[in-house]
């Protein structure tokens, strides 16, 4: 048994095989790192990745060497997560350290911001990594986590940097932060978006989700190895407005806000035309004038978020606003369902502030039009949030149709009655309870006229419902476009 100091062991296993933390992936001469998770322990499966033909096994203080044979290399280290993140990054050769590398964290905003610089650097000169795929060199592969497993990260790292791809937007999210996923990659730049409440099941309180979510600065950012890093903050943001309190002082802090003139980047004025909406944004003594076609305050940070850190690598002012007025969201995020009829949008907001602000922006852009919203809430997660999201959504819309989500192991109509536990009794009159959610949404738009804009939430660009441990095929986006279809 060798007993390492540090988490970087990589010279003593660099000889051997792959390195994985599943045990069912084991090929001969891979090393198994046994990482105890929330439910599972990592010594249960040394045997059989023994068996399977691992020739070490990685694990920390607790690792039970009794049933390692000697002819099996054992190593215990300080903390089993970090080794294999520096581990796989090593083993395909710090990919991470080629590529200009954002890391963008927050609840809300992650995928859109992604989507927009990747929109403004260009599809040949960029790649982006998150919720809804891995999108670089013509290659759109759909993604199972938001930041993807360590190996499969810097897998996907290695496959961008053999494309010639020079930049990467990653999505951060507080569970690849707090689980060590991007452990031993090294950040050019981070942003951090905004902090609701999301996550408690996993996170417990706001507080450990903030230190989550910081994390990418005070430890990742921090720690790189690349020079002239830069991160990107909203201060309109509580919790943003700590972060740079947390950076050290050799990288530079760009502040963004739609709020505080004071900001790096300020939104002055806003003002609504044909193809959308015109935008002033102040930066230093310069005024510069963009055109989008999205709408909605959280829309509007993301375009200062995305033009900040545009801006300050360098990029031409005309690109910046080239790409600016040609993104029209990203899949899923506020999305409107093309048809001649009907207003029908699609949103993945799942959060009490996710959904206050989907329903605030088609408030604001639809004024003469009444605002009807189909949702639910997942199963088996934080459960405090639902009567909160009852609550916002009565309060907000004219109308409201309430159903399942992802119920996965619990009764959807238990978390129907959570939601509904949020509604005041003269709100009451508002809701309609369908708990199957494929006809919810066949009633919702058979009840649909000129007059109302209808809101489809939670989903998103999802295109499963998982219930009961089975993803089972399911689309919003789908099934609107058969009801419209069946209304012709």
């Amino acid at each position: 048994m060798y007993i390492s100091k540090s988490n970087n062991i990589f010279r003593k296993i660099k000889h051997l095989g792959s390195p994985t933390n599943n045990s069912r992936k084991i090929k001969r001469n891979d090393v198994f790192f046994a990482i105890n998770g929330e439910k599972e322990n990592g010594n249960m499966y040394i045997e059989e990745a023994i068996r399977k033909g691992a020739a070490a096994i990685v694990g920390d203080k607790n690792l039970n060497t009794k049933v390692i044979p000697k002819n099996v290399l054992s190593l215990v280290v300080p903390n089993v997560r970090k080794s294999f993140g520096i581990t796989c990054s090593n083993f395909f050769s710090n990919p991470g350290d080629n590529i200009n590398l954002c890391g963008i964290t927050g609840t809300n905003g992650k995928t859109s911001i992604a989507y927009l610089l990747n929109t403004i650097f260009g599809k040949e000169h960029s790649s982006l990594i998150g919720t809804i795929e891995k999108k670089y060199g013509g290659k759109k592969i759909k993604s199972t986590l938001t930041t993807p497993d360590t190996f499969d990260l810097n897998k996907t790292l290695k496959e961008i940097k053999n494309h010639k791809i020079k930049n990467c937007f990653l999505e951060v999210s507080s569970h690849s932060l707090e689980l060590s996923r991007v452990e031993g990659i090294n950040f050019d730049s981070g942003i951090f978006t905004n902090i609701t409440r999301d996550h408690l099941d996993f996170h417990k309180n706001m507080s450990s989700y903030y230190k989550s979510k910081a994390k990418l600065f005070s430890y990742y950012l921090n720690n790189s190895t690349k020079k002239n890093k830069i991160a990107v903050i909203n201060i309109d943001d509580k919790y943003g407005r700590k972060i740079p309190k947390l950076i050290n002082k050799n990288i530079k802090v760009i502040s963004y806000s739609i709020k505080n003139s004071n900001a790096d980047f300020y939104l002055k004025s806003i003002k609504k035309v044909k193809s959308g909406n015109k935008l002033i944004i102040k930066n230093a003594k310069n005024e510069f004038i963009l055109e989008t076609k999205l709408f909605g305050s959280y829309n509007l940070q993301n375009i200062l978020a995305s033009f900040a850190i545009s801006k300050s690598k360098g990029l031409s002012i005309k690109k910046i606003f080239d790409g600016v007025k040609k993104f029209q969201g990203a899949p899923g995020r506020l999305e409107k369902i093309k048809n001649r009829k009907f207003n029908i949008f699609i949103d993945y907001a799942h959060t009490p502030d996710a959904i206050k602000k989907s329903i605030q922006s088609l408030k604001e852009n639809f004024k003469d039009k009444r605002i009807i919203v189909l949702f639910g809430c997942g199963g088996d997660r934080d459960k405090g949030k639902r009567p909160k999201m009852g609550e916002i959504v009565s309060e907000a819309a004219n109308k409201i149709i309430i159903t399942s989500d992802n119920p996965r192991y619990e009764n959807p109509k238990t978390i129907i009655q959570d939601i509904i536990q949020g509604v005041s009794s003269k709100n009451l009159k508002k809701i309609k309870v369908i708990a199957n959610r494929r006809n919810a949404i066949k009633s919702s738009i058979k009840s649909i006229n000129k007059d109302a804009v209808l809101l489809i939430a939670g989903k998103g660009h999802e295109e499963y419902q998982e219930i009961r441990g089975i993803k089972n095929k399911f689309s919003d986006k789908m099934e609107i476009k058969k009801c419209l279809k069946n209304l012709r």
